[in-house]
């Protein structure tokens, strides 16, 4: 997709489609909408008076260009949260998602709001997002030509210099990498290949290391293989540095993801309905990695590590018992109550690893825990922060790019309630607060500053939205390469 600005009119822009956002707050029209309605000829206000459009009900209105120099005018549901870059990607994601299967190729949107270069950026991202088709990784006899359509141009009325908008299309491209890694079926996608797929990063100029099962066996990472023993694909563990980390030995930055091929649950095997969806346990792997693509192709310079590591849960002849006890890379020993409980278990080992490597700050970014999804759904990703200061670096890295990103307590008065009387600790605990022990568990196991982002519930969509398709969003994508390009102030 081309994007570019323009300082003119919506009244005078020349397009296939112009793209209106329309607010709770436009009851009565507003000068500006009132200035372009008119230009019209009463267009806009006619079809809401119509019911073509209400804001209540319905996410978009495609209708005639009345008396403007485009076809169509698209109205948009503003939706409720604060201007800002979160409503600016969701309106671009929208738009160029409802335009999908149609004739038009050009969408001039106008954001009427006045949106800084971070709104305009988000936009882009957005619009980008809003014509990724899933599909197209593995592909549909039934996807005709005419439905693969797509808007190819996005003029944003207003908007920034094109420097911002090209960083911008880096950032989209490299959420729709890591949401495609993310989608991709198990059978495709297991630990060897997705290794395969960060040697790639090296055309980026970044320096890949592998480590397979028997140097993580050398280094003690028992957590870690013990929830990969029992899958016929053996675990890996993927480390991508971009060239500034041997530059910076003082600080620097590893962003640690999740990276569940398949997670059966294993011996404590999950409910079969909706198993399938666990392809995607992958996601926090996807999005470190496509994270650091972004940062390799903008900032090389950034001293930022990507690590990923890879399993496969499964309940085979040599998997992973209930009551088992492992040693961490650390020293400390775990007591495996749950199986299911194995994120946490392979997060420990390769943040430790990471410490090991001269990580100066961590985060973690996982599909963690089921109960992220229940308090939280779709739309929001849960954080935890040690210090709080670290974890404010992290919302505001979410809150320019337009991610929504919700603060949790760190209650380590919870720890208690994870000793065992076997080992140093157990991974998983009681029902009750369930979700903050998860992070109680990993912080034993860090000592730099940390973040730990959940984000089980807004990873994927579970069913087409008027925004994005069903499957992976790329979540937490353009939060981590925001975080890593002003990383150096953030920690000097």
């Amino acid at each position: 997709m081309r994007v570019r600005a323009d300082s003119g009119s919506p009244s005078a822009i020349q397009a296939d489609v112009l793209a209106v956002p329309l607010y709770r707050e436009d009851r009565e029209f507003p000068a500006d909408l009132a200035e372009l309605d008119a230009a019209s000829g009463g267009a806009i206000r006619g079809a809401i008076d119509w019911g073509e459009f209400n804001i209540v009900e319905n996410y978009t209105a495609l209708i005639d260009g009345g008396s403007l120099p485009v076809d169509k005018i698209l109205i948009v549901n503003g939706v409720r949260r604060g201007r800002g870059p979160w409503r600016a990607r969701r309106i671009g994601s929208t738009a160029t998602r409802r335009l999908q299967g149609r004739g038009a190729r050009s969408l001039a949107l106008w954001l009427r709001d006045g949106e800084d270069a971070d709104g305009f950026a988000a936009a882009a991202v957005g619009a980008l997002q809003g014509t990724y088709r899933p599909t197209s990784i593995y592909g549909r006899v039934r996807d005709t030509a005419a439905m693969l359509r797509s808007i190819d141009e996005l003029i944003l009325i207003g908007g920034p210099e094109q420097a911002v908008l090209d960083r911008a299309l880096i950032m989209a491209e490299g959420v729709e990498f890591g949401r495609t890694l993310a989608n991709r079926a198990s059978n495709d996608l297991y630990p060897e290949r997705m290794a395969e797929v960060a040697r790639s990063l090296e055309a980026d100029g970044c320096t890949v290391e592998v480590l397979d099962v028997d140097e993580m066996q050398a280094l003690g990472m028992n957590a870690l293989l013990g929830v990969g023993q029992g899958a016929a694909h053996p675990p890996r563990l993927i480390a991508i540095r971009l060239p500034g980390w041997e530059s910076h030995p003082d600080r620097r930055l590893a962003i640690v993801g999740k990276g569940v091929c398949f997670d059966s649950g294993g011996i404590s095997l999950k409910a079969p309905e909706r198993m399938e969806e666990m392809k995607h346990d992958k996601s926090g792997a996807a999005a470190v990695i496509a994270a650091a693509r972004i940062v390799a192709r903008l900032a090389p310079e950034i001293p930022l590590m990507a690590v990923a590591p890879m399993v496969e849960n499964m309940p085979g002849a040599n998997a992973q018992r209930p009551g088992d006890v492992v040693k961490a890379m650390n020293g400390k020993t775990v007591e495996v109550i749950n199986t299911d409980a194995e994120g946490r278990l392979i997060l420990i080992d390769a943040l430790h690893w990471a410490e090991r490597q001269g990580a100066t700050h961590l985060v973690d970014i996982a599909t963690l825990t089921g109960t992220h999804a229940t308090a939280f759904g779709e739309l929001i990703s849960a954080y935890f922060a040690r210090p709080r200061d670290w974890g404010a670096a992290v919302q505001a890295a979410a809150d320019a790019t337009g991610e929504w990103f919700w603060e949790m307590p760190l209650a380590t008065e919870y720890r208690a309630s994870l000793d065992s009387a076997h080992a140093d600790i157990v991974n998983s605990g009681s029902r009750e607060g369930s979700f903050i022990k998860s992070a109680v568990f990993i912080h034993d196991f860090v000592t730099m500053p940390w973040v730990h982002i959940d984000i089980a519930g807004s990873a994927y969509l579970t069913t087409d939205k008027s925004w994005n398709p069903k499957g992976a969003l790329g979540t937490g994508v353009t939060t981590l390469a925001r975080l890593a390009l002003e990383f150096p102030g953030e920690a000097g």
